[in-house]
């Protein structure tokens, strides 16, 4: 990870996201205006500490579905600047290494959005 991400990259992948199918649960659920359809088995990228939390004491984005494998790294993105520091489950010590990681990643190492879509 750390020759192609940022180390906040690296952090967010190894502790914030978690990966997931939908369940029917998910699917039935689902009822976000504009939102596009969710399909049955459908990967998923959600926020691993409110995961546990009712969907409605959850932060904004705290579980995406992500419509293709190159709209991953976006997904993520979209994670860090809307979710994260907004997440009322993240604990202190998390959000702080968080913010003090670099957000720059080594140079001439190959986009960062590829290096999702390839791991």
């Amino acid at each position: 990870d750390g020759d192609s991400l940022s180390n906040r990259q690296c952090y967010v992948r190894s502790h914030f996201v978690e990966l997931f199918v939908s369940s029917t649960q998910d699917v039935s659920s689902r009822h976000s205006r504009g939102a596009q359809k969710l399909h049955m088995n459908q990967i998923g990228l959600r926020c691993a500490y409110c995961v546990k939390l009712k969907p409605r004491d959850r932060a904004e984005r705290a579980i995406c579905y992500p419509s293709s494998i190159s709209r991953i790294y976006q997904t993520v993105a979209d994670m860090q600047r809307f979710h994260f520091e907004s997440c009322v489950a993240i604990p202190p010590r998390v959000l702080r290494t968080y913010k003090s990681l670099k957000t720059t990643r080594p140079r001439g190492q190959g986009s960062p959005q590829s290096y999702w879509d390839k791991s």
